[in-house]
């Protein structure tokens, strides 16, 4: 017979697991449905009032609305019938309770039409804030920083692993 503390601490283990397959599969369905066009799929993954914060130097797009709107703009419309690929790492996931923090890579590829490769165009690092509301995971704040020489995306990274691993971490 399993005790019932024994069977709690399967519970929340089973949980903390699932919630990580949720919140990784939540993460790594954003690029797919941008590049096929799915603007309202690949927005529906923030919160109403959600923000995503691309651009150091730009203001945020808000909600389900601010990205979507985004994802039909011209210049996106274009990258994606020129040939572009939205590539995330798999996250790095920190649980805390109804929330989470999750770290990745975003790598945009696009193709070259005069010589059919394609190439790296973007490298940023990504901080993404999610909170479970009425049993599913959405974004919160999802934060962008290119991994370049301004040393942006580097601070995001160490900022956000300093508060979630502690202030003394190396």
């Amino acid at each position: 017979m399993v005790a019932t503390d024994d069977l709690a601490a399967l519970e929340a283990r089973l949980r903390a697991v699932e919630d990580e397959l949720a919140i990784r599969r939540l993460i790594l369905s954003y690029g797919p449905a941008a590049d096929a066009g799915l603007a309202t799929l690949a927005a529906s993954v923030w919160q109403e009032d959600g923000l995503y914060d691309w651009d150091a130097n730009g203001a945020p797009h808000v909600g389900q609305a601010g990205v979507e709107a985004m994802l039909l703009t011209e210049p996106h419309q274009t990258l994606t019938k020129e040939g572009v690929g939205h590539i995330a790492t798999p996250p790095l996931i920190e649980l805390d309770g109804d929330e989470a923090t999750a770290l990745t890579y975003s790598q945009i590829i696009r193709l070259d039409a005069e010589s059919g490769r394609f190439y790296l165009w973007r490298l940023s690092a990504v901080r993404w804030d999610l909170v479970r509301e009425g049993g599913s995971w959405a974004v919160k704040r999802r934060t962008n920083r290119l991994l370049d020489n301004t040393a942006a995306g580097r601070e995001l990274f160490g900022a956000t692993l300093k508060e979630l691993r502690g202030v003394d971490a190396r």
